[in-house]
């Protein structure tokens, strides 16, 4: 039973602030300043969400957002409590409709955001520097930020303010916004279970507050099912030349394979690959295929549950064998997904998880949050972490579920995948074959081939997708040379075959045409 709220609030036009606010533009997702969220809510409805945390009734509230700049007041917000096993945490995670009880208005141009604690990182800065790096690797923004949270006067801590993941945010990522997106929680695996739409809806998810595995966000009336299991029925096909074929219809085999070594190159279990759990499914009209979404991703950068090594685990062998996973089984026993999934990993690797490249982003976050993470009690109450802690969780571990700093995972994972891929190959190639370089990796518009050697010199190039069909020949003139520039422009996005002659011996790698 709901209580009744008692206090009375003065209720607004649909969009208006309060008298004499004025509107802050861009800076609710501005991650280079601290603002200020506060919340002022009654008495009874705060009691009622604290000794009821499975609920996911709103309690009208005041919202205050203060960028240092400028302060917006708007009236009748709604206000609740979010997350799965964060619920019985003592710090709280808390979710904000500005639409909930002032049908269709926004605040800076979204309806919700989301308010996690982190209570179980002891940098409290995981999660955003996830989505900072899915963004860096050409993935579709999740927009975060650091802010201080008050509820009725009193600090309640610093938070990750999130975008929500809705219909506002498709029509921001993608050209449309009206195809089904799909959550998906554990025990979301894509196992084939009939052609039965219905099989798949009454499927329930092991969150606290329960709901389907599979969940519709967008398009709810419809309630239609019929393309996710067409995905899922062609993800259970064996895994031979035809289904290469068939799933590459239905599914952005780059786009998953990118956010799987991605998953993998953060040490984030806590996905499909791994626990079959946290992710987005994106029915894009605008291709007719599927996109895959990683969500939740706090358990990153080294922290465990299970006593796994994530900076070492090996990358060519990192999907649980324990439970069946087609989406990412499957495709990784295709030799050209695999090779695929192993150049992403190497460039990412090289590129946006470097050392040089991401920690000045690190040090900026930790230097920005660091007085209100000092100031957060709320912080110490679920693992007793202290400013010592805090500090420690940069550099060196701070307990058994976090046994590394971000900066020494970081480092050791960048190694530990590279050694790895180039223990069969780097990117593939037999070790010999180090001699021929290729880059960038992928390309846009050119690639550039180089032999180390001075004495070698290339003398043909062929360019061949990858059922062998040859899509380019370049002859080279007879002057002698060891490094060419070859326009890839003008091939279809995917991996090929490259082929270079060279003193009488043929090279061969690979490259990504993104």
């Amino acid at each position: 039973m709901i209580r009744t709220v008692k206090k009375l609030f003065i209720f607004l036009l649909p969009g208006m602030l309060l008298a004499g606010a004025v509107s802050s533009q861009n800076t609710l997702f501005d991650d280079t300043r601290l603002s200020s969220i506060y919340i002022t809510i009654p008495a009874d409805s705060l009691e009622f969400i604290y000794d009821s945390v499975l609920s996911d009734h709103y309690f009208l509230a005041r919202f205050i957002f203060d960028d240092k700049v400028k302060k917006d007041t708007l009236e009748n917000i709604g206000f609740r409590l979010r997350g799965n096993t964060s619920r019985f945490s003592k710090k709280k995670s808390f979710k904000i409709s500005f639409n909930e009880y002032v049908s269709g208005r926004k605040y800076q141009g979204v309806k919700k955001i989301n308010l996690n604690g982190e209570h179980n990182d002891p940098t409290m800065i995981r999660e955003k520097l996830f989505y900072d790096i899915w963004k860096k690797a050409g993935m579709v923004e999740r927009r975060t930020s650091f802010v201080k949270l008050f509820i009725n006067q009193s600090y309640y801590g610093l938070y990750t303010n999130l975008e929500e993941m809705e219909k506002e945010w498709l029509s921001l990522v993608y050209p449309q916004n009206g195809g089904n997106l799909y959550k998906c929680a554990y025990p979301a695996d894509l196992v084939f279970l009939g052609t039965d739409q219905q099989v798949y809806k009454d499927l329930v998810n092991s969150t606290a507050t329960g709901g389907r595995v599979y969940e519709l966000q967008t398009n709810k009336s419809q309630d239609d099912y019929t393309r996710l299991v067409e995905l899922i029925s062609t993800l259970n096909e064996p895994p031979d030349e035809q289904f290469a074929s068939n799933i590459s219809r239905i599914l952005n085999v780059d786009q998953y394979l990118k956010a799987l070594a991605l998953d993998v190159a953060t040490g984030n279990w806590d996905d499909y690959g791994f626990n079959k759990n946290n992710y987005y499914l994106y029915d894009n009209p605008s291709d007719a295929r599927f996109h895959f979404i990683t969500y939740d991703p706090d358990n990153t950068f080294g922290v465990d549950w299970f006593g796994i090594d994530w900076g070492i685990r090996d990358c060519r062998d990192w999907i649980n064998h324990e439970m069946p996973l087609p989406l990412a089984q499957n495709l990784l026993v295709i030799p050209a997904f695999f090779d695929r999934y192993k150049l992403f990993l190497d460039t990412i690797a090289r590129t946006v998880i470097d050392p040089d490249s991401i920690f000045p982003s690190i040090d900026r976050m930790k230097q920005l949050i660091y007085q209100a993470a000092v100031e957060d009690t709320y912080r110490t109450m679920d693992y007793g972490y202290t400013v010592a802690d805090f500090n420690n969780g940069f550099i060196k571990a701070v307990d058994s579920h976090t046994p590394y700093g971000i900066r020494p995972f970081l480092s050791a994972r960048k190694e530990a995948i590279l050694n790895q891929l180039h223990s069969s190959g780097i990117n593939g190639r037999d070790p010999e074959m180090a001699d021929l370089k290729v880059f960038p990796n992928p390309a846009t518009d050119n690639i550039t081939i180089s032999i180390l050697h001075d004495f070698i010199h290339i003398s043909g190039v062929k360019i061949v997708d990858i059922f062998g069909k040859t899509i380019d020949v370049y002859s080279i003139p007879d002057e002698q040379m060891n490094q060419l520039t070859v326009p890839v422009k003008t091939l279809a996005p995917g991996m090929y075959f490259l082929r270079v002659e060279s003193s009488g011996r043929v090279y061969q790698t690979k490259f990504i045409r993104k």
